[in-house]
């Protein structure tokens, strides 16, 4: 099975947190890694099966461009919105990974998140980023090339499993999220869904059915082959005598009846008839 979709750019990561809620904060300040560095993590959804690491200097360039905006559940809550919730007070790298630092805002819209996170029903934060950079390699070490990757991310067979190092990120978005990753196992495909447009969705639903196929095909027991039929004997067709054609019996001359008369006699009547004419 081929398939012309790869994994995508735009990835979700999760990332545990931490609140200042109780006696020394008022909950709205939210710290913790959003991703650590060299820390293999095992991804397993629609693209396929391997590992993925981050490696120091990822986020450094887009440090420097860009502060990403912290919302909820990826800007898709129905009642936030893409409205930010918060801002990012600390963005950093350091020999561990990323770490980041924000404040949600003090307002009505923003209250029920706090509350949710204080009660500990809100325990996870994600991050979304596109990847700019990085490299494959298989069980052996070896790069993998950008034409098998497609085959080997759905059969890496003895070559597996494969691992994927992400070397820069453009870092989008962060924020707390009802429904966290922990496993650091990709989001599944209603998150992923999000970040491609409708004719890439058509497209990965459609790879998707006919892989989901294709697999079924191979694990059910080929039949057994039925056997062939006895050829029959076919006896040559034995070719018809030609009819005879109709005999036409030929009019017979005309004798004189009576016997014949004595040869001298003949021959006396021949001349006569010859001295008439």
């Amino acid at each position: 099975m081929t398939t012309t979709l790869k994994p995508p750019r735009f990835c979700y990561r999760a990332f545990e947190f931490r609140s200042d809620s109780g006696v020394t904060g008022d909950g709205r300040t939210l710290e913790g890694y959003a991703a650590v560095f060299n820390t293999a993590t095992s991804i397993d959804s629609w693209e396929g099966s391997f590992r993925e690491q981050i490696a120091p200097g990822a986020f450094r360039k887009t440090l420097k461009e860009r502060m990403p905006v912290l919302q909820f559940d990826h800007g898709h809550d129905a009642r936030t919105g893409s409205v930010p919730i918060g801002s990012i007070q600390a963005l950093r790298e350091d020999e561990h990974g990323l770490w980041v630092s924000a404040r949600m805002y003090d307002n009505a819209v923003v209250e029920p998140i706090r509350q949710a996170i204080e009660g500990g029903s809100i325990d996870g934060m994600s991050f979304r980023f596109r990847v700019l950079n990085d490299i494959w390699h298989d069980g052996d070490g070896k790069v993998v090339k950008a034409s098998e990757l497609s085959n080997l991310l759905w059969e890496p067979g003895e070559r597996g499993p494969l691992t994927r190092t992400i070397r820069e990120v453009e870092l989008m978005e962060l924020g707390p999220v009802v429904f966290p990753a922990y496993d650091s196992t990709s989001v599944g495909v209603r998150s992923m869904l999000a970040g491609l447009n409708r004719s890439e969705q058509e497209r990965l639903v459609s790879e998707l059915a006919d892989a989901i196929l294709h697999r079924t095909r191979r694990t059910e027991p080929e039949p057994e082959p039925e056997p062939e039929p006895e050829p029959e004997e076919v006896s040559e067709p034995v070719a018809e005598a030609e009819p005879e054609p109709e005999r036409v019996d030929e009019p017979e001359p005309e004798s004189r009846t009576g016997p014949l008369p004595p040869l001298d006699v003949w021959l006396a009547r021949h001349r006569a008839k010859q001295i008439k004419t």
